[in-house]
Formats: structure tokens, sequence, C-alpha cells
């Protein structure tokens, strides 16, 4: 018989729990007072990054010396910091753009919402209406400022998402597939330029559209893509053989979700697919990066503080298909975080 054990948490396993606000912090304050783009990839010294960037010198390089231990910098003897890698990240032209997804979620609106997460586990409701009395989607009709760090967020992550999307999944069985929830037409004008026997349509509210036409146009696709207004949940236009769903399932809980695909169903091409690209919840399979599944849940949580929405399981996704008449056909991982998956589903 053993004894309990005397094993304590390291630093190294705590720290994160305990403090992963305040590096958060670290990092968010340090990409925004424009300290990574003051740098680019040379080596300054406090007091020049603090003329750079309007800051109070003596605070700044309290901030640049934790940034050192967050792994975002590199300091020298001199007194001179660089970016690391990681630290790279935050930089306007960054093809991760940390930048624009550390302005959306540090915008008070949204860290105001992380902060009512208890309540929200105790009352079911998004953390984000708790707060403010109104859904995200409903307050960033009013709140332009947070609307554009939304809208440059979403971006962000489909400059990630695009790359796997367009070159590990398969469009070449299709002739035209509709972007349903499409906006400003980004990821349809991306897979019709991989894809040149490919027509599309882009579909979504009259304001969600607003900047597809520029933004077809400059993609070089407008001759094979059409834009439709309305709200999928009343319907969807009739006639793909494909209704591509990216990024729109999770914002919505199960009821809506079903409406969403029941009017896809419905305007579904005799043998035509409702494909769903998304983030699948880990179901305990041990093969997975755990990396990967904590980074899949963190999402969730995000979906719980500001939407009604959530990530789910495939099992979940399953059931949401059967409700609508649909059947889960195929699943296709894509090289992309975090479990990022391409589900197909036919009508039965």
């Amino acid at each position: 018989m053993t004894g309990p054990t005397t094993d304590q948490p390291t630093p190294a396993e705590y720290l994160p729990l305990l403090f992963g606000f305040a590096v958060y912090q670290i990092a968010g304050v340090t990409a925004r007072l424009g300290v990574p783009d003051a740098l680019g990839d040379g080596t300054r010294t406090a007091a020049e990054l603090a003329e750079a960037t309007g800051t109070h010198a003596p605070f700044l390089e309290r901030l640049l010396r934790a940034a050192v231990s967050a792994g975002l910098l590199t300091s020298d003897e001199e007194g001179g910091f660089t970016l690391t890698r990681l630290g790279s990240m935050y930089r306007s032209e960054s093809p991760v753009q940390g930048a624009p997804l550390d302005a959306m979620h540090a915008a008070a609106p949204v860290w105001q919402a992380w902060g009512a997460l208890e309540e929200s586990v105790r009352t079911g409701r998004p953390a984000f209406d708790l707060v403010h009395g109104k859904g995200l989607f409903d307050h960033l009709k009013t709140d332009d400022e947070l609307a554009g760090h939304f809208h440059a967020a979403m971006a962000a992550g489909s400059a990630v998402q695009l790359p796997a999307i367009t070159g590990g999944f398969d469009f070449s069985r299709f002739k035209y597939v509709m972007d349903v929830g499409g906006g400003n037409g980004t990821h349809l004008a991306a897979i019709l330029a991989a894809n040149p026997n490919l027509i599309g349509s882009v579909f979504d509210t009259a304001n969600g559209v607003l900047e597809a036409p520029s933004v077809i146009e400059v993609a070089g696709v407008a001759d094979r893509c059409e834009i439709a207004t309305g709200s999928f949940f009343d319907s969807v236009p009739a006639g793909p053989d494909a209704y591509l769903l990216k990024n729109i399932l999770h914002d919505w809980n199960d009821d809506e979700c079903v409406r969403i695909l029941e009017n896809c169903r419905k305007g579904l091409a005799p043998g035509g697919r409702v494909v769903v690209f998304t983030s699948v919840l880990s179901e305990g399979r041990r093969n997975e990066d755990p990396v990967e599944a904590l980074g899949a849940s963190i999402f969730d949580i995000e979906m719980m503080v500001v939407t009604t929405g959530r990530e789910r399981t495939l099992t979940e996704f399953e059931e949401l298909f059967t409700r609508a008449g649909l059947q889960l056909d195929s699943l296709t991982a894509l090289p992309c975080p975090f479990l990022y998956y391409g589900l197909e589903a036919v009508a039965v």
C-alpha cells in the first residue's frame, strides 16, 4: 500500500493556469503599443521604443523585460530588444496575424464577457449576453470599433484556414458551390481561384456582403461568382451541388443549426452535399495532439462566452445532420489547427 504522494506541481505546470491572464496581457499590450512593428527585424533599446510608441520609458522597459520572459523578445547586454519568432507573429505583416486576434479579445466588451464565464456556466446563458444585455452579433451592429476588430480577427483566422481548405479538400467533384454565410467572399474567392472550372455564389445578409464585389473582383473570379442576399434561417437559394458552411454552425445552438442545415438540404441539387468546415472536438482519441485538442476546447469555451453556439464532437454533428434530414458521408482531416475537418453530409 502506498501513501499519498508528496509531489507538488512545478511552476512550469501551474503558472499558465494561475497567471495565464497576465501572460496574455503582457503579450497583448506589447502588441497593441506597436512594439513588434517598431522593432521589425532590428534591435532597439527601451528608450528608443518608448519614443517610437509614445509610452512611459521606465514602465515600458519593465513590460519589455516581462515580454522577454514570455518568449516574445530577446535582450542583449547593451539593453537592446529583438523580436523572437513567436513575437514576430504580432507584426502587422505576419501571416499568422496575432495582432488582429489580440485586438478582438482585448476589446473591452469581449474582455468583460470572459470575466462572466462563471456566471455563464451557472446559468446556461452566454456570458456576453449576461454582461451587455444582448448577443455579440446584435452588439456589433452598434459598435463599429468592435465590429472592425471582429472582422479583422475573422480574416486573420481565414488566412490560416484557407490554404488548408483549398489545398486539402477536393473541390473537383463539384461544378457549382454556394458559400452560405460567406461574408465578403474571401473564402469563396480563394476556392474559385484554386479551381478554375468551378463557379460559385456568396450568400449572406446585405450588410455581410457589402465588400464582396470588390473582394471578388480583386481575386479575378467575378465572371464565375454571383452574390445573393438573405438570412440562412429563412431559406437559401436553391441549385448548387455543394453548400459550404465555414465556421458557421459553431456560432449557433442546436435548434438554430438544424434550421440552417434543413434549408441547405431543401435547396440541394440531386446528389448534392452540405460541406461543413469546422473544428471537431476530441472524443478521447489517443492519437490526437493534446495541444490541438486544447485549442479546440478553448474555442468551445469562447463560443460559450460570446455566442449561443458551441464546438461539437463528431457524434454531435451526426445528431445535427440526422435532425436536418442529412447523413454524414465522409470526413476529411485538414492541415490546419485545431482539429479542423471538412464534414460532408448528404440528404437521406
